[in-house]
């Protein structure tokens, strides 16, 4: 009985320690896969498509949107470019890289320059134009991007009250435009 409760602990324990092996070895590609981060602004180059909905109080309007982010000949410049609707009105911006990694500028080229953050194949923005406070993602992925900018109107900032001795304003959004634009093969 002695002998065969050994040969048992003998087996488990050589099964236990071939077994992580063998899991190892068959999800290292998903590892490897999951390790290989895609590096912002070069591997998402490309033009992206798709329809914008503008959300508002008096309803959603779909317009037609398209994203440009080009590679220049100024290894840290970028055509940005937005155009909407049937017309393709265009936006035509400058994506300039920082010595900090997680800092961007939008330059408009028109001498409004605008600070952008990026995390994880995303850039965010908050700005105020005419009275209004807007704030800006757009999520990048391997084949497709999400836009996304909400407006708030400032005069319309309510004050709730205090928290912990904090005062607390919150500014109501009255216009969301989102997209889920897909890119196009090259």
């Amino acid at each position: 009985m002695k002998q065969w409760t050994l040969i048992a602990l003998l087996l488990l324990f050589v099964n236990c320690k071939t077994g992580p092996e063998e899991n190892s070895k068959s999800s290292a590609p998903i590892l490897e896969e999951a390790e290989k981060e895609l590096v912002f602004p070069d591997d998402f180059l490309g033009v992206y498509k798709g329809d914008l909905m503008n959300t508002t109080s008096y309803g959603v309007e779909i317009i037609p949107m398209e994203f440009h982010l080009l590679a220049t000949s100024d290894p840290f410049e970028y055509d940005y470019k937005i155009y909407y609707g049937v017309e393709r009105s265009e936006r035509a911006y400058t994506l300039i890289r920082t010595e900090n990694p997680n800092i961007y500028e939008l330059d408009e080229n028109n001498g409004i320059l605008l600070p952008v953050a990026y995390s994880k194949n995303t850039l965010f923005s908050t700005y105020e134009v005419a009275g209004n406070l807007l704030q800006n993602s757009e999520v990048f992925y391997k084949d497709r991007m999400d836009f996304m900018i909400t407006m708030s109107v400032l005069k319309n900032k309510e004050e709730t009250g205090k928290a912990a001795g904090y005062q607390v304003i919150s500014y109501p959004i009255s216009v969301m435009q989102q997209a889920s634009l897909y890119k196009e093969a090259p």
